[in-house]
């Protein structure tokens, strides 16, 4: 169990005072500021504000240095390195962020395939399939496998202790195959039960009816997630965000409640860091797991930007510190951008990028983006050296996905450019007599590097994040099977055991039948607010050469949007990378979001609270609080706020915001509780509540996409392209384009995203996989 740090005891009470407001955030600065000041502040200190609200970032820096020249000012010291930061980082100087295609509804009426172009194919037909035979006789074990998996989950699930308030205090205190079962009832009930549908039944998106699908979407992805299955706009970029738990027509959008306490309030108190104390470590996890999963959350799921002119304003308390630092009086949240279509239901929301499992954050969501981002000939993409080419409006590396930019982000996408051009090249090597062109060569690398990216997150990231000896089972069972997971080391097991049975359970849901389970597949809103998982960004990155310590350490601000590209220019990737490697990432508790993000500035706004933000999100969004949330995933809610296991100072102010009635647990906020529940299963890196989504999520993302099921073998992803699946690890794909990294560390583990700096043996803490995986 992970137990929390105790907290200050705020002197007064907070209440609610959020209100709407149509104006843009950016609007009247000047006037709003020099109203806001106190008249005693000095006339330099008002310009610099002036300046900065209008983020002309070098006026005020102008202002700020002739004022401390002649007087030494805190809040002026203070002020000035934000906005150095802000010019190092090239943040909101009239730049565009990241101009992904706007989601136009004629456009996304139209049929799916006039916003695709067809690549230009060789002509030869696909490998044949597995026999007659094998398929008849696979197929029946299934069958077979399928009943017995079946009866058996149905027995854990019936037989569950039903009077725990937490899940895993039943299955984790069982053996592991009754525990894995009890895990599968719960993923079970998720699925069937508490899948909803924006589109009730209907063809996704509003698509024409009978529309032909073509021909070669069948072999490969596209370019926006269209035709991945025979409904056109399934998955697709610009289809709408699904939901979990209850009916889109059962929620209500909380943002104006006035029951609620402010939004700020609750980050102030609940995510802010405290000042008098270190944040928190997670023991078993690096920086590259934080870098990690944020870039495979960009590929999965984005709400659209909100144009100019709608936020919500949030009014600051008395005593809310930003009044006097930046002379404001209230934060605005940009409101979520309107589903443009007029027959769109309440709170169903765009997804601008496509909902599959296909790197679209490498690769882009619209066919302009994926035909930029492509070198000339031989499949490959545009990358000088370490160098990812630059985005000629943005200032920033041109790539899928650059919005919220920053050097981990730039490691990983560098990482996986390279990856698919050294797949290119493996694939003109290994599949000699195939005359490749070049779109066939390039859809196909993406099929596997996307597939290698998959394998990653299943069976190496979620079990650095939970390691677990039921989740490390269970993770391996969606990969590899149940048959293969208990009884092959990780080294031998592969997608496709000739025997194995066609069953999620006993065979694997990778390489075995596609179920979306009767509702069309989309990532949910409900995913969406269970990972916001700031507090695991750090707020400084230690330098470390390779072979060496730390050395110099730099603000985590500072490596946002351009300072990345100069990073990678001054210390390369690979010092880079042995940083992230060594470096222990933050763990997701309360109070342990980094202090630079509770007033940080991005463009269009000078001054944000990010956890401001992402509280705000899911009661605009129409996901319930957090005991309601419970309920609708089958949860027990909690009747006092003790039972989520934090200290009793975090209950104190718990208490304090929300009220200490029964009544007043239902108020506590999703990522409040979700940040305070610190009672949990062994080794998990988060609670209960999000792993539940999780276990819903995880297996969805795999078995209700044809090219991670029926179409994921050799006919598709060619015989050469399955073996660099099979062989694949994050530390293989490290290694193979930084091999120094062997010397460096990477060699003390064999999960890459376990601290580098130690071994199992001296500091088993720091890597309990060792005593549950056998490699």
């Amino acid at each position: 169990m992970v137990r929390g740090r105790a907290m200050e005891e705020s002197s007064s009470p907070r209440t609610s005072d959020v209100t709407r407001a149509g104006e843009s955030p950016s609007s009247s600065a000047f006037a709003r500021t020099t109203e806001a000041c106190d008249a005693t502040v000095e006339t330099p200190y008002r310009l610099a504000l002036a300046c900065f609200h209008q983020q002309d970032w070098t006026g005020a820096e102008a202002h700020l240095e002739a004022l401390l020249r002649n007087a030494e000012d805190p809040r002026a010291r203070a002020l000035l390195a934000r906005v150095k930061a802000n010019l190092k980082t090239g943040i909101g100087v009239g730049r565009a962020v990241d101009p992904l295609p706007d989601l136009n509804p004629d456009k996304l009426r139209l049929p799916a395939a006039q916003a695709i172009r067809e690549p230009q194919l060789g002509g030869e037909p696909l490998p044949p399939a597995e026999s007659l035979f094998m398929r008849l006789a696979r197929g029946a074990l299934g069958r077979v496998a399928g009943v017995i998996a079946a009866g058996g989950v149905a027995l854990a699930w019936y037989f569950r202790d039903r009077k725990v308030l937490f899940d895993f205090e039943s299955w984790d205190r069982r053996g592991p195959l009754r525990g894995l079962l009890e895990i599968g009832g719960r993923r079970h009930d998720l699925v069937e039960k508490r899948l909803h549908s924006t589109y009730e039944g209907g063809i996704v998106g509003g698509q024409p009816p009978g529309q032909r699908r073509p021909q070669w979407t069948e072999r490969f992805r596209t370019a926006t997630g269209a035709w991945a299955t025979d409904d056109p706009m399934e998955g697709a970029a610009g289809s709408e965000i699904q939901r979990s738990g209850s009916p889109l027509a059962e929620r209500r959008d909380w943002s104006a409640d006035p029951g609620l306490p402010s939004p700020r309030e609750v980050s102030r108190w609940l995510l802010a860091p405290l000042a008098d104390r270190p944040r928190q470590e997670a023991p078993f996890l690096n920086l590259l797991a934080i870098a990690w999963i944020q870039a495979q959350l960009h590929d999965w799921v984005s709400h659209r930007p909100t144009p100019l002119g709608g936020s919500h304003k949030v009014d600051l308390a008395p005593d809310d510190p930003l009044r006097s630092r930046y002379g404001i009086d209230a934060l605005h949240v940009p409101k979520s951008a309107v589903n443009p279509f007029k027959d769109a239901k309440p709170l169903a929301h765009l997804s601008e990028v496509t909902h599959w499992w296909d790197a679209s954050h490498i690769y882009g969501s619209d066919q302009d983006t994926l035909e930029r981002l492509r070198a000339c000939g031989e499949g490959k993409l545009r990358i000088d050296g370490e160098l990812l080419p630059l985005h000629p409006e943005t200032g920033t590396e041109d790539t899928g996905f650059a919005r919220n930019w920053w050097i981990g982000l730039d490691l990983i996408h560098t990482l996986f450019v390279k990856h698919h051009n050294y797949v290119c090249d493996r694939l003109m090597e290994g599949e000699t007599r195939r005359k490749w062109t070049s779109d066939e060569l390039f859809h196909t690398a993406r099929l596997i590097n996307a597939a290698i990216m998959a394998k990653i997150q299943t069976v190496e990231w979620t079990p650095a994040v939970l390691p677990n000896g039921k989740v490390v089972f269970g993770m391996a069972t969606n990969w590899w099977g149940m048959l293969q997971a208990r009884f092959r080391r990780v080294s031998e097991r592969t997608i496709h055991s000739r025997w194995e049975p066609r069953d999620p359970v006993f065979g694997g849901i990778a390489g075995g039948k596609r179920d979306n389970h009767g509702k069309p597949y989309g990532m949910t809103e409900e995913f969406t607010e269970v990972y916001r998982l700031h507090a695991g960004m750090p707020d400084h990155i230690g330098l470390r050469a390779l072979g060496g310590g730390v050395g110099q350490r730099v603000p985590t601000d500072e490596t946002r949007g351009a300072a990345a590209r100069a990073m990678v220019q001054e210390h390369g990737i690979a010092t880079l990378l042995n940083s992230f490697g060594h470096q222990h990432m933050p763990a997701l508790v309360n109070n342990n979001y980094p202090a630079f993000m509770c007033e940080m500035s991005v463009p269009g706004q000078p001054v944000i609270d990010l956890g401001t933000n992402d509280v705000f999100r899911a009661r605009e969004r129409g996901v319930p609080p957090y005991n309601e949330f419970r309920r609708m995933l089958g949860l027990a809610p909690i009747q006092r706020f003790e039972y989520l296991g934090c200290s009793a100072e975090t209950v104190q102010t718990l208490e304090r915001l929300y009220g200490s009635g029964a009544q007043d647990l239902e108020k506590l906020d999703l990522l409040a509780g979700t940040s305070c529940e610190l009672w949990r299963a062994e080794n998990f890196g988060f609670g209960e509540t999000m792993f539940t989504v999780f276990i819903q999520m995880a297996s969805r993302r795999l078995q209700a996409d044809p090219f991670y099921t029926e179409k994921f073998n050799h006919r598709y992803y060619t015989k050469t392209g399955m073996d660099l699946i099979e062989k694949a690890t994050f530390k293989s794909v490290l290694l193979q384009h930084y091999p120094q990294l062997e010397q460096a560390g990477l060699r003390n583990v064999e999960n890459a995203f376990e601290p580098w700096g130690t071994t199992a043996r001296d500091h088993p803490e720091e890597h309990p996989l060792a005593a549950i995986v056998a490699y």
